[in-house]
């Protein structure tokens, strides 16, 4: 095996471990950990992903400025939605009854 594939060959199996416990974790009852235990699996996939594939690790400082402009405007993104969301009041509309109308013959 050659020295420039085996990063790559570990990156996919850890990969497919994370996968795996992905599946797993999905099964088990754990109620709002099944969430942040699931996000997290994610992240950790997410910077392997962009540390070893997209080789970020040992690219250009440029490059990684890019990478974590685009993971902080992500962020903004998320945060302005959640704000929006959890500030929102609700208003439920007033409900009638509908009226019932007798057809027209010819109308």
């Amino acid at each position: 095996m050659r020295g420039e594939s085996r990063p790559l060959l570990l990156a996919w199996l850890a990969l497919m471990v994370l996968l795996a416990l992905t599946a797993a974790v999905a099964w088990l009852r754990l109620g709002w950990m099944n969430t942040a235990i699931g996000l997290a699996i994610a992240v950790v996939k997410a910077a392997l992903v962009a540390l070893v594939f997209m080789r970020l690790r040992r690219a250009h400082v440029l490059l990684r400025l890019a990478a974590v402009a685009g993971v902080l405007a992500l962020a903004l993104l998320f945060g302005l939605s959640a704000t929006d969301y959890a500030t929102r009041t609700v208003l439920p509309a007033a409900w009638q009854q509908p009226a019932t109308v007798a057809p027209r013959a010819g109308g």
